[in-house]
């Protein structure tokens, strides 16, 4: 049997998976199935590389990581990751909640959203904490309500800088747009036409300090091209600001996110696709109606199988070098500019690319089955369900997986391996697998960002468990939910309980 290693937390050994020292063989006997599965060791691993990474291409001056929370909300990664030194990145109060409780320094949380309600400005003013400001009346709000508590809130304006030359098409919308469109059109961010009028209102505000300045791109490209251009536009942005506001110096310039994981299963199954597909094959479809149905079916079967899928084969770059990309990028331009970096704080917010590969997801075949007519296909039924990976099938993920029980079988099937909820559930439609037999144990990969806390009910189905190994050590960090859990919010009014 063949024994590699995937990655620094992922092995195979003697035909079976290991997540650090942990068979996942054991861990599902142990702990049921479907299951989330994180690696201690390696989300130490990852924070220390951006920490690093980054800190090496800014330096004069301090390098703080966010991590987002939105991501990942699990207190005990949280409390993990705050023993690291970690900041955060929260977009509700919810958030906020998580991240305080999760022993976050205040001063390296960053809250993020528009909208923000009276609530909120008082909680984030009350904790010291940094308020990211993404309305043109919040900064009025924010300093009428910071004057009646008595205290000084210190804001970053949440910038939207114009980007002409990002004219690649975005992965985050499904649409065929460019990157400065999608950019444009996404909600968050003050607009650049009004930042130097509202800098210099705020400016003169008593209860609040403007410190500095924000920007998310998010996950529009995989490349370095695409943080490159990015960089370039914010430093451009930041050296007009700091004209119109007479000289203002920033004291911490946020880049946000969006670096991909390495493996990136992002978008790999996108309506583009779909729509390509469904263009080519409609029009066969209809010539294939003048044909008897048996002739029919059997030219379909074969196209089907023409459209079977691999997961991503192109990896994303590393850490290293997105922070090359990234803060190396406007370093060099803010410093072209003439803009001060001594002293000033650099501050990131990975999301996907600091959790995404540290998590995998572990569930149980119940059936395979199979038809031969009117077309060939096969269907491989696991205990889970997309709707606990709500996040990846928002983003059409096509996620690495592996027969855990079975990891040096070949595949010799196209299947669509698929949920147990009454919806089509097919989320690794058309893949490659072993010959399967019920009992078999899925392990899908990268699933550490936006999945585990995702996911929903819809059937009524309870949530699964989530553990965290370290080394050959495996715990509950979430437990399973109940059927209890689940109908727990339920209210039956008086009048129906006659």
């Amino acid at each position: 049997m063949n024994n590699s290693k995937i990655d620094d937390c992922l092995s195979t050994r003697n035909g079976r998976l290991f997540i650090e020292d942990c068979d996942t063989v054991d861990l599902a006997q142990r702990f049921g199935t479907p299951l989330f599965v994180f690696s201690e060791g390696l989300l130490r691993r990852n924070f220390r590389e951006f920490k690093s990474a980054f800190s090496a291409y800014w330096p004069e001056g301090p390098t703080e990581v966010l991590p987002a929370l939105k991501a990942n909300w699990i207190l005990a990664i949280r409390k993990l990751l705050s023993e690291e030194g970690a900041g955060a990145d929260v977009y509700s109060y919810g958030e906020l909640h998580a991240a305080l409780e999760g022993g976050v320094d205040p001063e390296i949380i960053s809250v993020n959203g528009g909208g923000k309600q009276e609530d909120m400005i008082e909680k984030c003013i009350q904790s010291g904490v940094r308020i990211t400001v993404e309305d043109l009346d919040e900064p009025e709000l924010i300093n009428r309500i910071a004057g009646r508590m008595g205290s000084k809130a210190k804001i970053r304006f949440r910038v939207k800088p114009n980007f002409p030359r990002l004219w690649k098409p975005t992965d985050f919308a499904q649409e065929k747009v460019s990157i400065d469109i999608g950019i444009q059109v996404y909600k968050s961010g003050i607009p650049a036409q009004y930042l130097p009028e509202l800098g210099n209102k705020v400016l003169k505000m008593p209860n609040v300090e403007l410190v500095g300045l924000h920007f998310h791109g998010g996950r529009h490209h995989a490349s370095l091209w695409y943080w490159e251009e990015l960089m370039k536009e914010y430093a451009a942005l930041i050296a007009e600001l700091s004209r119109a506001w007479n000289g203002w110096q920033p004291k911490e310039i946020d880049l946000g996110g969006g670096f991909a994981s390495h493996r990136d299963p992002h978008n790999k199954l996108g309506l583009r696709q779909d729509v390509v597909e469904t263009w080519l094959t409609w029009p066969l479809v209809r010539l294939l109606g003048l044909f008897r149905p048996h002739t029919r079916y059997k030219i379909m079967g074969m196209v089907l199988s023409f459209f079977s899928k691999y997961p991503n084969r192109k990896m994303a770059p590393a850490i290293r070098e997105y922070a090359e990309a990234a803060a190396g990028t406007l370093y060099a331009e803010l410093k072209r500019l003439g803009i001060n970096t001594r002293d000033v704080k650099l501050q990131v917010e990975p999301g996907r690319c600091l959790y995404g590969n540290t998590g995998i997801h572990l569930t149980r075949v119940k059936k395979f089955k199979r038809q031969t007519k009117p077309i060939p296909m096969n269907w491989v039924l696991t205990d889970t369900t997309y709707f606990f990976m709500a996040g990846g099938m928002f983003e059409y993920q096509f996620n690495h997986f592996i027969f855990a029980n079975r990891t040096d079988d070949k595949p010799v099937h196209v299947a669509d391996i698929v949920g147990h909820s009454c919806y089509g559930d097919r989320y690794l439609p058309l893949a490659h697998v072993p010959d399967v037999k019920p009992g078999d144990l899925v392990a899908l990969l990268d699933m550490g960002a936006y999945q585990e806390v995702s996911a929903c009910n819809f059937n009524a189905l309870p949530r699964p468990a989530t553990i965290l190994v370290n080394g050959s050590e495996a715990e509950t960090v979430r437990r399973a939910e109940t059927i209890e859990d689940v109908f727990c919010r339920d209210v039956i009014p008086d009048r129906f309980k006659k």
